[in-house]
């Protein structure tokens, strides 16, 4: 493959990597270093996640060279030549000298591949199977899980029946062996490549235009565009051996050829002979042909030196070249001539016969008879056969999709009384936990999709969580920003519950970020600092959320905002909006309180968390209160809680309460305090539910 370069040789096959391998390299450690991993495996470190990117990647890229080490060692075993392995935009490719002995040759080169990816899979699953409740542990089960995951995908994938895959060379040795003709089988499973990558290109239409991920969409219009191509090659190369089937060199060799010695200098070379029409020249002494030049290789030698240097000195020796007879067969040939500007010496007797080229091959083929290139039908397959490849792709097609949808599924809990420090007043840590559980959220595919509905898992749009054209990443730093205001705003209520003096001050809400398409984003800049709604003053981020959704989606508001140097008013009208697991009234703003402090009777100190949104608030508002107050709330019990809390202590709903509640059960939690509006519809559950409307309540829910 053009544009590769060489890494190393194992048992004498080179093994090297395409540019474009660079590339997509780079990509997988960054996607999985700042995208999988954190969304999977919230709160650890920048410097964790980039070393699990990293050692996933490299792992990654190791298993594909097993895969294609697998189909050569297996090649070798059938007597076959390897020219090389090499890593490139699609994965890897090992590249075969020759024709398959048999049909069953090629069917145990073709499986050898998938076989090694499924032991790798096996070993890794087991490895991610191996609990642990360290960041260490937790990042290495992590990177295991990735790996045990992605390896199973490559299996299912190369094991689609459709050539080039490997579940494409399989089916072509089953018919193969029914058909007794490798041409036709080719040319079957060719077809069968050829569909399956327009059902790719179609998936990826879809995924571009229904929001499912345009980078994703794209990368299946590609890969459906190169199944297509690699398809169509293959048939066409099965249709040439067919048309060259018994033919002998003798008869496609150009036998006029003109030759040049060895001793002659390069000087003359270029000026005298290189002035004709070929661009390479046997070169013989006496009657012994002993090598190749090209005009390429003597015009890289120096001006100066060309006088003084020889061919013998530029050449390819006979070592290097490909050596054939005239009476071997083409379709034997080809192989040894997959270059274009590959030529090969025909030599017989010691003595230059001729020379062959590709270009000698294609001036026979186009003076075939078009017809005579297509192999006879078969009628031995029958119908049972393509009924398996057709519902094979249909699987294929709902395990590569990915539907713009998110699962919300169980993901860590921890307890939160562990990251509070409080000085200045006395304090005391309860007996028991309280539980902070987090979702995570999963865009699975279709066969996914299937299974997380049948398990009973809550499914939403993924417009619902991310609106469109929303920057992923600037959406989740903002979520973490609200984590870390939840949590003040839970020292606040912890406080004034236990009857401390707070205060609390801001000089207005910052637009951090517009939702696109929404009532604001005609009329906000991001910056903007909104100081008043309807003449009255906004000076905290909850002063605006609770102006605006007392009143009923739809209403219209006065907004007097801050941009730059100048104040001005606006009117906005609010609407429903995305809300993570429901919809919320708001105007499309994500927001923050510009100079926003709490003046607390006490200090106190959080362990820094990779975890966004407000659903922790009652957790540590909880915590907080009962490390202030006399007694212990939670007399020993593991106490879960989610619910967003306000500075005065109001508890709001949050969603994703099942996966919740799952991973709550897992941690073996006794109850779980939700807000009073979503206590509904948790009746799949054996944890104890209690719903609360504010601290207070939540408080007397423990203690009496």
């Amino acid at each position: 493959m053009e544009s590769s370069f060489t890494i190393l040789r194992l048992r004498g096959i080179p093994i090297g990597a395409h540019w474009s391998w660079l590339l997509v390299a780079g990509l997988v450690v960054w996607s999985l270093s700042q995208s999988l991993f954190p969304a999977s495996y919230p709160s650890l470190s920048e410097t964790t996640y980039l070393a699990m990117g990293v050692v996933a990647g490299l792992l990654f890229f190791a298993a594909i060279l097993a895969h294609e080490l697998g189909h050569a060692f297996a090649a070798l075993r059938e007597g076959m030549e390897i020219d090389g392995i090499t890593l490139w935009l699609f994965g890897g490719v090992a590249r075969f000298r020759g024709m398959f002995a048999s049909p069953g040759a090629e069917f145990r080169i073709a499986i050898a591949g998938p076989l090694v990816s499924v032991a790798i899979a096996v070993v890794f699953f087991l490895l991610g199977s191996i609990e642990g409740s360290s960041d260490a542990a937790r990042a290495a089960e992590g990177v295991a899980d990735y790996l045990a995951r992605i390896n199973a995908i490559l299996v299912g994938f190369n094991l689609v029946p459709a050539l080039p895959l490997d579940g494409g060379r399989v089916l072509r040795s089953w018919l193969w062996k029914r058909q007794g003709n490798f041409s036709a089988a080719t040319v079957s499973a060719a077809r069968a490549g050829k569909a399956f990558g327009v059902v790719l290109a179609v998936l990826g239409l879809l995924d571009f235009f229904t929001g499912g991920g345009g980078g994703g969409g794209l990368w299946l219009l590609f890969l459906g565009w190169f199944l297509v191509q690699a398809a169509q090659a293959e048939a066409s190369g099965a249709l040439v051996r067919q048309s060259l089937r018994g033919r002998l060199v003798r008869e496609l060799m150009t036998t006029t050829v003109e030759t040049v010695p060895p001793q002659l200098t390069v000087a003359t070379f270029l000026e005298h002979i290189g002035a004709r029409r070929f661009s390479t020249y046997p070169v013989v002494r006496g009657d012994e042909p002993v090598g190749l030049v090209s005009m390429r290789g003597a015009g890289q030698v120096p001006g100066a030196e060309r006088g003084r240097r020889r061919i013998e000195d530029v050449m390819q020796p006979l070592s290097e070249l490909v050596i054939l007879s005239p009476e071997d067969e083409i379709v034997v040939a080809l192989d040894s001539l997959q270059d274009e500007s590959k030529r090969a010496l025909v030599i017989e007797d010691g003595r230059l016969a001729g020379l062959l080229s590709l270009s000698d091959v294609a001036r026979v083929l186009e003076g075939e008879p078009k017809q005579t290139l297509q192999p006879a039908p078969s009628r031995r397959g029958g119908g049972l056969v393509w009924a398996v490849v057709a519902v094979a792709m249909l699987i294929a097609a709902g395990a590569i999709y990915r539907p713009p949808l998110v699962v919300f599924e169980p993901g860590t809990t921890l307890d939160v009384s562990e990251d509070i420090t409080i000085t200045g007043v006395p304090s005391e840590r309860p007996e028991g936990s309280y539980l902070l559980t987090s979702v995570r959220l999963a865009q699975p595919n279709v066969l996914g999709l299937a299974w997380a509905a049948a398990s009973g898992r809550e499914v939403a749009p993924l417009s619902q969580l991310l609106p469109e054209g929303t920057d992923p990443g600037d959406y989740f730093r903002q979520q973490r920003q609200i984590f870390d205001q939840s949590r003040l705003a839970a020292a606040a209520a912890a406080a004034r519950s236990a009857g401390l003096e707070v205060a609390i001050s801001g000089t207005g809400v910052i637009v951090e970020q517009l939702v696109p398409q929404s009532p604001a984003a005609e009329v906000l800049q991001e910056s903007d600092v909104i100081v008043a709604i309807d003449d009255r003053p906004v000076r905290l981020d909850t002063d605006l959320q609770q102006a605006i959704r007392a009143r009923p989606a739809g209403a219209s508001f006065e907004l007097r905002i801050e941009r730059g140097e100048l104040t001005r008013s606006i009117q906005v009208r609010s609407a429903r909006l995305p809300g993570g697991a429901e919809t919320i009234t708001g105007i499309g703003i994500l927001i923050s309180t510009r100079d926003f402090d709490v003046e607390l009777p006490f200090e106190i100190e959080f362990a820094e968390r990779r975890i966004g949104g407000p659903s922790a608030g009652l957790a540590y508002a909880l915590a907080i209160a009962d490390m202030l107050e006399p007694g212990d709330f939670t007399e020993g019990r593991e106490v879960g809680a989610t619910g967003t809390i306000d500075l005065d202590g109001a508890v709001g709903s949050v969603g994703g309460l099942p996966a919740k509640a799952e991973a709550l059960e897992r941690a073996g939690a006794d109850l779980f305090l939700v807000p009073e509006s979503e206590v509904t519809g948790m009746d799949e559950t054996s944890l104890q539910i209690r719903g609360v409307s504010n601290l207070d309540q939540a408080v007397e829910s423990l203690t009496t």
